[in-house]
């Protein structure tokens, strides 16, 4: 089963991720380091061949290591390669400095999305920015060779996580970091109703809650799902606008769809919805829709 993207992290339902990899200058490095390890390893074998027979035997067994030691990081380090999303490098005007977006990919689950920024040639680059949202809703640009903007799909302001932390300066490179509320840069009209349906939620909790109409209980939200998922509509659309709305939602059994998120407020706040559908993926029907907060105080 491959892996469903939706714009807050990973859920296995049917369609695939797909990653790439791009090697950098500054990423010949370590391929660097293991070339002259393997010929340290053959220079020192060549040395001790003229010498005492417990000096060959040391030399050999150095070498030996030197040998299994390289292969063993080159191993390491293309695995760490594949597992890595890169975009294109976004260069200053004088080329003096690099950002790039990475995400790691850990399988199913929240992104791991971060701005890298490095000098030309620096090894080893600083993250300016974490997000755990997809690597392709964020956008880096340079205004000037000292400064540059981060635009990214923020999720919403009453998650938890929100906003991303962000780095402001970097050597003599100013960073200004724009969120965006929701989960896509280029809004569609499934992202806006997805927004609009997490706005109808978050206020239904507001008004239980300023009400003092909570009591522990379950609020119900179906009929608030209602207004923005169809009975009868197209089960990929009432998926997509649910992921838009913030749910991440993963296969429960065939058929049934589970979703939630969780609010930020002084109480524990998740939003739950069960979604039932019938019919192949690419064309099936919602059935059922069913949503509530479960709401735990302290």
């Amino acid at each position: 089963m491959a892996c469903l993207v939706n714009h807050r992290g990973k859920s296995c339902i049917f369609s695939v991720k797909c990653c790439c990899t791009t090697m950098q200058p500054n990423e010949f490095v370590p391929f660097f380091v293991l070339l002259a390890a393997v010929f340290g390893g053959w220079k020192l074998i060549r040395f001790v061949r003229s010498r005492s027979k417990f000096s060959r035997i040391a030399g050999y067994f150095c070498s030996v290591l030197i040998f299994v030691a390289s292969g063993f990081l080159l191993f390491l380090y293309g695995c760490g390669l594949a597992k890595r999303y890169r975009s294109v490098p976004y260069f200053s005007p004088d080329s003096k400095y690099m950002a790039q977006i990475t995400e790691l990919d850990f399988g199913p689950g929240s992104f791991n999305t971060e701005v890298e920024l490095r000098s030309r040639w620096q090894v080893f680059p600083k993250t300016v920015l974490a997000s755990h949202n997809a690597p392709g809703e964020i956008e880096a640009k340079w205004l000037s060779n000292s400064e540059l903007i981060i635009r990214y799909a923020a999720g919403y302001p009453n998650e938890p996580d929100y906003p991303a932390p962000c780095e402001q300066q970097f050597k003599s490179v100013k960073i200004a970091c724009e969120p965006v509320t929701g989960y896509t840069l280029h809004p569609t009209s499934t992202s806006l109703r997805g927004q609009q349906l997490r706005t109808a939620i978050d206020q239904r909790y507001r008004e239980m809650s300023d009400a003092h109409a909570i009591r522990g209980n379950a609020v119900q939200i179906t009929d608030v799902l209602l207004r923005y998922v169809s009975e009868g509509g197209s089960y990929l659309e009432a998926l997509r606008t649910l992921m838009a709305a913030g749910f991440l939602v993963n296969r429960h059994s065939p058929h049934q769809d589970v979703g939630q998120y969780s609010l930020r407020s002084t109480c524990q706040a998740d939003v739950n919805v069960v979604l039932y559908w019938d019919g192949p993926t690419d064309s099936g029907v919602v059935q059922k829709v069913n949503g509530w907060i479960d709401v735990t105080c302290p």
